[in-house]
Parts: C-alpha cells; structure tokens; sequence
C-alpha cells in the first residue's frame, strides 16, 4: 500500500509481474541466504513501483517509517527461513512417498528424467478421409 492507498491496476500488474520474477529466481535458490537476498530485493523494487504508480494526489502514508523498515527487517529473513525450511520439508516428503511406492510395488515414475517411451501419435482423420475409407471400392463381383 502505497501513500496509504490500495494500488491501481497499474500497481497490482506490476506486483503480479515482480511476483512471477521472483518466483522464477526463486526456483534456482537452495540457501536461505539467497532466499533473504530475492526478498529484500523485491522488497525494494515492490516499494518503488507502489511509489511510483501511486495517484499523484494521494495523501502520505500515517504510519511511521521506521516502524515499517523494522516490520520488514523481522519479516524479511523469517520469511526466507520458512519458505527454505517449506522446501526441505517438500524433499523429505517426496523421499518417504518414494520408499513406500517402491515398498508397495508400485511404478515409480521420476518426472526429472526425460521419457524414453514414444508413444505413437494418433492417425490424423483427415488421412482417413482422404483415403476413402478402409475397404475395396468398385462393382460387385459376378
């Protein structure tokens, strides 16, 4: 929130836009540390752009900044802290339905390998069509 406002639409397409980056980046980050550093840069850049798309008219926010820099600063490195620890906790997961599937007998499919199957692609109708159908045409025999 911007001077204390709800942002426009401008401001939300640019937060929507800044969330998809961050998500992107994020897929590549293991750390912690780095978990911290695409935080407090998005941080930044979703402050600005807020700033910047703001009315022109609208009114400074009431409430203090160093309360807001303080929020941050607690919430910044907590949060990557918990959406590190959401990732471990994803890899042990996916690990313990892994050992029970192959416990149970079940396929095990790992979708980090490439498919070596081919399935084959379907006949195009159209092919069919243009064939005339799948049987002998001509007069009957006598």
């Amino acid at each position: 929130m911007a001077s204390g406002h709800l942002p426009d639409t401008t401001g939300l397409l640019l937060l929507m836009l800044l969330g998809v980056a961050a998500g992107a980046l994020g897929r590549q980050l293991t750390t912690a540390a780095g978990f911290l550093t695409l935080l407090t840069g998005t941080q930044v850049v979703a402050h600005v752009s807020l700033t910047v798309t703001a009315a022109p008219m609208a009114m400074p926010h009431q409430s203090n900044t160093s309360t807001m820099l303080i929020t941050h600063l607690i919430a910044i490195p907590l949060c990557a802290l918990l959406i590190s620890g959401a990732g471990r906790l994803y890899e042990v997961i996916t690990s313990v339905l892994r050992a029970l599937q192959i416990l149970i007998g079940a396929p095990v499919t790992d979708r980090n390998r490439p498919s070596t199957q081919h399935t084959p692609a379907p006949e195009p109708l159209i092919t069919l069509i243009a064939l005339g159908g799948t049987g002998v045409r001509g007069p009957p025999a006598n």
